[in-house]
């Protein structure tokens, strides 16, 4: 009995002496910016920037394990609202309706504007269409929509949307067409890579697509459909100049649709949520946005030295 009571005070000991080297469990309530355990739900639209941001921040902190959602903007917001994640990833700031929800709960998330990506609209290559006005785009999303081919013949164009209750379908609805009722010729697809894959197949076809799908050029899915499908170049209202998304656009504010990325939270500032946000807000992940194809909101800072003495006169 007594040498099983010795065991006992010293397996109590030991115990104690590894939580003490070990002041955080790795869980998802007792964490630091660098250790334990996140969830993130993100936009859909927004799944392969997403990705790369988290398998490079967990690449640079081992402690780090963070478990990804991918889901539509407002259900990204509802989970940050009901304390199912701690941090999310969508292409807006809360709206005034979502702002008094959460400050009933005494929340005020907290967030930071990372990236600058935009509404794409893609179409098959054999498709006669290689550019859309602003009032075009308008008349499409409003009714059935017709254009000549190639040889003078009246072709109808199916519209289509990534998916249901997406960031991209509310934005053109709510935002553009300012109208809830889309085109009998508009169809909701399942995803995005769906929508890709039906313009890839598809003459005739358009789709609405979140431009971070397509925006680096050495992803998989680029390098797949870089040879069946072509961006479609679109004007802002009252233009006549034609711009494709791309970082030169938005950073000019050229493009019409423009959408800023958001990391958002509602931790405090010593806690793994705040180091994500921090690091993808950061000179890596703003490197990583940079890298593949979408305008970070902060760029580094290049210096030029220039020499204005000339050069030494060696026959003085």
């Amino acid at each position: 009995m007594k040498r099983n009571f010795h065991l006992l005070i010293a397996s109590a000991i030991g115990f104690a002496l590894c939580s003490c080297n070990a002041p955080f469990k790795n869980d998802y309530q007792d964490n630091s910016p660098t250790s334990g355990k996140l969830k993130v739900y993100y936009d859909e639209g927004l799944a392969l920037h997403v990705k790369n941001q988290t398998a490079t921040f967990e690449s640079q902190y081992k402690n780090v394990a963070i478990e990804l959602f991918q889901t539509s903007e407002n259900e990204a917001v509802q989970a940050l609202y009901t304390d199912s994640c701690e941090a999310i990833v969508i292409s807006r700031l809360l709206t005034d309706l979502e702002k008094k929800a959460f400050s009933s709960k005494n929340y005020s998330p907290k967030y930071s504007a990372v990236a600058k990506s935009g509404v794409a609209l893609i179409t098959n290559v054999n498709t006669n269409i290689s550019n859309l006005s602003y009032d075009e785009i308008m008349a499409l999303l409003k009714r059935p929509y017709t254009f000549k081919d190639s040889i003078g013949n009246e072709q109808s164009l199916r519209v289509l949307f990534d998916k249901n209750n997406s960031a991209v379908l509310h934005y053109m609805i709510d935002s553009v067409l300012k109208e809830k009722q889309l085109s009998s010729s508009c169809s909701i697809l399942n995803s995005t890579l769906e929508s890709i894959n039906y313009v890839a197949g598809n003459k005739n076809a358009l789709a609405f697509i979140d431009f971070a799908w397509l925006s680096d050029a050495d992803d998989s899915v680029y390098k797949a459909n870089i040879h069946k499908i072509k961006f479609v170049s679109i004007s802002k209202k009252g233009s006549n100049t034609f711009e494709f998304p791309d970082q030169s656009s938005f950073k000019l504010g050229l493009y019409p649709f423009i959408r800023t990325v958001y990391v958002m939270r509602k931790t405090g500032e010593f806690s793994l949520a705040k180091g994500f946000e921090s690091f993808i807000a950061g000179p890596k992940g703003q490197l990583t946005f940079l890298k593949q194809g979408l305008l970070p909101t902060r760029q580094g800072e290049r210096s030029i030295h220039i020499n204005m003495e000339g050069e030494p006169d060696n026959n003085q």
